[in-house]
Parts: structure tokens; C-alpha cells; sequence
């Protein structure tokens, strides 16, 4: 019931777009560009490319004159201009006065039903764009993105869990984390309106995500669950309950402390983003201890163990094996991972210009392109001051200069296109003037703001992993009571961390506002593994040997995590589908960096505590001596 409810309450999602989804309404630098706004009337606005062998055509000027007409009878629509480039090519230029994005909506479906009833003229092309259109053209195509990679991510589930799950548990419950995992979405999309957390181009790939996360408890649970089976049903749950209880709620607090501290990136959209996927395992982790055991309740199949599982088993053989004999090697590699990526991590690149982000083949996307070129003005500062300032004898070449009340805005455009020589020309705009004697003015602008996201991205993952690693090492340190075990689960997710860096600067790739979160994902789902691994390893070292408590280790919890990492990665892969570039390369970092979480928990996790019980062994000698 809850569940329907919530699937009509997310019918009211708010779209937000833009600057706003990047940059906090405190944020300094954003704020200036909204006084600068406000002052000097700047409007959206929506531009017709309008395209024939003879624009100046008597059929072409009489269709422009009819569209004219008609949009202008629009609400919140200011001048129609028409501007002729050359003989084939003329600009129509529409001035909205509202810049309220349901408003802005409306105003662009009206203006595409116009162009759609109104006849054209033989041989005359139009093309819609403007920052109008892009919106518009943009949030359709994000309701679109998110059911394509919804869709994808639920058949990635059902393909892994029918291979790999339905040999842990059998046919008949293969597909109940799946059902823990759309449940949890459905309640995390139902809440978003009652949150008040919008769907922007960083939030709608959370969606997606999510379907592989919230899987991965009820893997773990139902794994244990099925292991002690033997034992009769009631007590199965009881002790999935109690042992593997503690391993996933460890997982909830060390994933839910990193997902939150994307907040701290400065980034509205980046807190959003991690607050969907803490709410979502929340939400996962209350339903695989609640809805999950009242389901197996119900199952009256019985079994003894199942230790037929040997092709899988014989593989995760291999990884103790080698865990075992090659401990040395593995921790050795891990360490030059570590180091050579943290030596490269300066030299990525990153994509600051966020309408990159959007998909680059909308007709809005690549006509806005082509009317920066023709315009000139790619990338203008805009120096607003109250000042007597003579734009003629500035060392900057001036477009134009512009007047509102006591204030003056001078337009200096530019061809840079990069976060340094963004920063170069600020920094030195900002000294000339000062240097001239000048005190009242700031200085804004596309380029100023594509900056401060550039600024915000590179201290943001800073901020953000230091604040993780921080966390995650006061709560294991505060679990455990004991630094050795604090710090075991952090080695192999800082390996991972370096090898992506590797990764990205191999591929030439460039970070973006998602990929910057890719450390606390590392890091909030890496150390999950790292944790069963290690709750697991305890448990059986009480029972034998380090060696043997290992190999049990490796081969009973291998299982469950080698699935919970293929759903959770898959849930990531499912964002190569989108056809936002930004969710595509967040999604292909993702899934690579879970894949290797896996692969670094199941052998340097195992080789960590080889060497540490060899050590505790020699000094045990050393004492006996």
C-alpha cells in the first residue's frame, strides 16, 4: 500500500536545471553572477535558425511575420527579432522575460507547436536552440536517459541473479533481493517531492544506481540465511540475523558516511546525489531485516548445506590460494598502485564547461554551439563596477560595454576554453584592475563560472575523501577498539583509488561532477567487501587456523560478495546506456573501480592478514625465546 502511494507521489519530481544544480546560491562567485542578472535584465532566451537558397525571400519574410505573430500572443514573451547573416541564413531571436523553468517549459512547447502548424515555405529549414530549448530538449531527454538505463539495470539484475545467485539459493528465492531492490527504489522516488530533493543531471543516474546497491544486503543476508539452513528455517534467519546483521548494518554506516559527505563538496547536486543513495540503502537495509525473513518464513524446503557449489568455489579457491602463497607480491603491487596513482591523480584533466554534460547530438546542444561561433562571445568576463572606469584604455580588448543605473558592465571576450586559463585571466583582471587603483567592481561571466565549478570540482574530491577516509577510520576504530583492524579494510579500497587514477590517465579521460564523487563510492561500497572479508575471517579464525579460517573466508563469503559486486556493479554499468556523457563516464569508472573492490578484497585483503598473523607468530617465537 505504502509503495502505491509513494509511485503517485513520484509523479510530482521537480526537473531543476542549470547553474543551480552546480553552484550554492552562498557561493561567493555565484552570487555576484546573480546580482549582475538581476541588474542588467539578462533574460533566457530562444533563438530559430532559419535556413533556404534566399532568406530575404518574399515566402521566407511573411512566414517570419505569421511566426512572429503567434508567439508573440505567448505569455512572458518579449521582442521577436529577425537578424539576417547572410543570403542562405537568418537568426529569429525570441526574449522571454521569466526565467522560472516550469514558465520557460511551457513557453518552449508553445513556440514548438507554432513551428509545427504553421506551414513553411518550400526548401526553408528551421532549427530551434537558445538556452530555452537546451532546457527543454534536455529534461526530455533526461525522462528519457532514465528509463532506458532504469530498464537496463533491472535486466542486468535478472541475468546475474538467474546466473550466479539462483546456484547460492536456488530457483524459487533467486529473485527476492531484487524485489528488496525495486521496493527501495520505488520509496526513494516517492520521496524525493516530499524531500524536496529535485531530479537534475547529477540525480537522475541515482535511480539506476541504486537498483544494483540496495540488491546487495539481501544477498548477503539471504547467502547466510541459506548456508545455515540445515539448521531449520527459524534459526537460519535468527543467525543471518545476528551475524550477518552486524557485517551489512557496519555496511550501512560506513556507505551512508560517504554518500553524505558529497555534501560537503559544495556542490547542490552533488549532496542530493549522495542523499538519494544513503536514503535508498537505508531503506534496503530495513527491508532485508524486516519484509526479507518474513518472506523465508514461508519456505518450507529444507535442506542440508549445499556443498555441490564447486565450479565457484574452485575458483574463489584459486584467489585463496593465491592470497596465501603469494602475500607478499600482492601487498607489494597493491603499495605501486597506490603510489604511481596518487603521482597521476595531479595530471587529470577536468571537463568544467557543464553544458558538455548534457548529450552533444540535441539540435539545441549543437546549434547553440554553432551560434557561439557565429556571435563571437564563447567565453565573456563581465566586469561589473559602480566606478568611473575608462573601458578605452584597458590593456583587455572590449566587445561591448553596457549601463544599469550607477553601475557599469564591461564585456571582455575571450577564446579560452580551459580551468587554467580561466583562472589566469581572472586572477589577472582582478590585479590590472586593483593595480589601476580600482576597489568597486567583480568580475563574472560564463568563464568565471565554468571556473568555480572547476574550483569547487577539485577541492571537492579532496574535501570529500579526506572526510571519508576520516570517518570510516574513527567508526572501524571505535567497532573494533583496535587500529590494526581500522586500518585493514582501508588498504585495499586506497589500491583501487590509485589504480582508477592509472585508469583515467591512460584513457585521456577528464574528470567531471560525478566522477569526482568516484573516491566516496570507492570507498562507501569498497569497504563493504573489505568488512565481510574481515567479519567473516574472525569468526572462522575462532574455529581453526589462520590458514584455514582464510580459505573459509575466501570460498563461503567469496559467494556472497562476488554477487553483491556484480549487481551493484551492474547497477552502474546500466549508466553506459544513458546518453548523457557525464552518467556514462561516471558509469564505466564505477563499474571498473567496484569489479577491482572485489578482486582487492578477496586477495589483498587475505594477503593483509597472512602477513599480520606470520608477524604476531614470530613475535609470539621471539617472546617464547
Amino acid at each position: 500500500m505504502l509503495a502505491i502511494l509513494l509511485i503517485f507521489s513520484a509523479s510530482n519530481v521537480k526537473f531543476e536545471r542549470g547553474l543551480k544544480t552546480y553552484l550554492s546560491k552562498d557561493n561567493k562567485i555565484y552570487s555576484e553572477y546573480l546580482r549582475y542578472t538581476k541588474h542588467f535584465k539578462i533574460r533566457e532566451n530562444a533563438f530559430l535558425f532559419l535556413k533556404s537558397e534566399d532568406v530575404t525571400s518574399k515566402e521566407v519574410l511573411e512566414y517570419f511575420e505569421e511566426i512572429k505573430k503567434r508567439i508573440k500572443e505567448i505569455d512572458y514573451v518579449g521582442g521577436v527579432e529577425y537578424i539576417p547573416i547572410l543570403k542562405t541564413f537568418a537568426i529569429v531571436s525570441i526574449e522571454i522575460e521569466t526565467r522560472d523553468d516550469k514558465k520557460i517549459e511551457d513557453i518552449a512547447n508553445q513556440i514548438e507547436r507554432i513551428l509545427n502548424f504553421v506551414p513553411k515555405p518550400v526548401g526553408l529549414n528551421v532549427q530551434k536552440t537558445g538556452s530555452v530549448f537546451l532546457w527543454y530538449e534536455i529534461k526530455r531527454e533526461m525522462g528519457k536517459s532514465l528509463g532506458v538505463t532504469m530498464s537496463a539495470s533491472t535486466l542486468l539484475m535478472v541475468l546475474i541473479l538467474f546466473l550466479t545467485f539462483r546456484s547460492v539459493v536456488g530457483s524459487r528465492y533467486a529473485f527476492l533481493p531484487l524485489l528488496i531492490s525495486i521496493l527501495s527504489v520505488i520509496y526513494v522516488f516517492g520521496l524525493m517531492p516530499v524531500l524536496g530533493i529535485p531530479m537534475t543531471e547529477l540525480t537522475h543516474g541515482a535511480l539506476p544506481i541504486l537498483i544494483g546497491l540496495c540488491i546487495d544486503y539481501a544477498v548477503q543476508f539471504q547467502s547466510r540465511y541459506e548456508e545455515e539452513k540445515w539448521r531449520g528455517i527459524n534459526e537460519a534467519i535468527n543467525i543471518a540475523r545476528k551475524r550477518t546483521g552486524l557485517a551489512i548494518f557496519l555496511s550501512l554506516l560506513t556507505s551512508v558516511l560517504c554518500f553524505t559527505s558529497m555534501s560537503f563538496s559544495g556542490v547542490p547536486g552533488l549532496g542530493y546525489f549522495g542523499l538519494l543513495l544513503s536514503l535508498g540503502l537505508i531503506i534496503a537495509f530495513i527491508l532485508t531485516l524486516t519484509f526479507l525473513p518474513s518472506i523465508l518464513a514461508f519456505d518450507k524446503y529444507c535442506r542440508k548445506s549445499s556443498e555441490n557449489k564447486e565450479s565457484k568455489e574452485r575458483i574463489l579457491k584459486i584467489f585463496a590460494d593465491l592470497s596465501l602463497s603469494k602475500s607478499r607480491v600482492l601487498l607489494s603491487i597493491a603499495v605501486m598502485l597506490l603510489i604511481l596513482g596518487a603521482i597521476l591523480s595531479t595530471q587529470i584533466g577536468m571537463e568544467i564547461q557543464h553544458r558538455k554534460y548534457a548529450p552533444q547530438d540535441l539540435e539545441a546542444v549543437r546549434l547553440f554551439d554553432e551560434l557561439e561561433r557565429i556571435t563571437g562571445g564563447q567565453s565573456t568576463y563581465v566586469i561589473v563596477t559602480s566606478e568611473n572606469i575608462d573601458e578605452s584604455h584597458l590593456k583587455f580588448r572590449v566587445g561591448k560595454v553596457e549601463y544599469s543605473g550607477n553601475l557599469k558592465a564591461i564585456y571582455i571576450p575571450t577564446k579560452l576554453e580551459d580551468y587554467e586559463d580561466y583562472m589566469r585571466m581572472y586572477n589577472e583582471i582582478r590585479s590590472y584592475l586593483k593595480f589601476l587603483g580600482f576597489e568597486e567592481f567583480y568580475v563574472t561571466g560564463d568563464p568565471v563560472l565554468d571556473m568555480e565549478i572547476g574550483r569547487l570540482m577539485i577541492e571537492g574530491q579532496q574535501r570529500i575523501t579526506l572526510i571519508c577516509y576520516f570517518l570510516i577510520f574513527v567508526l572501524l576504530l571505535a567497532i573494533y577498539r583496535s587500529i590494526k583492524k581500522a586500518l585493514i579494510p582501508l588498504l585495499p579500497i586506497t589500491t583501487v583509488i590509485g589504480a582508477m587514477n592509472i585508469l583515467m590517465f591512460s584513457l585521456g579521460m577528464k574528470h567531471t561532477m560525478m566522477s569526482i564523487t568516484l573516491n566516496s563510492i570507492i570507498i562507501g561500497l569498497g569497504i563493504d567487501y573489505s568488512i565481510h572479508m574481515i567479519e567473516r575471517y574472525y569468526e572462522e579464525r575462532k574455529k581453526s587456523d589462520a590458514v584455514r579460517a582464510i580459505r573459509r573466508t575466501v570460498e563461503r563469503i567469496g559467494r556472497a560478495i562476488s554477487v553483491s559486486a556484480l549487481t551493484t556493479a551492474a547497477g552502474f554499468f546500466a549508466l553506459i546506456f544513458s546518453d548523457f556523457p557525464i552518467a556514462r563516464s561516471a558509469g564505466f569508472l564505477s563499474f571498473v573501480a567496484i569489479m577491482l573492490c572485489l578482486i582487492a578484497a578477496i586477495t589483498v585483503v587475505p594477503a593483509f592478514l597472512v602477513i599480520t598473523e606470520r608477524l604476531n607468530m614470530d613475535r609470539s617465537s621471539e617472546i617464547m625465546m
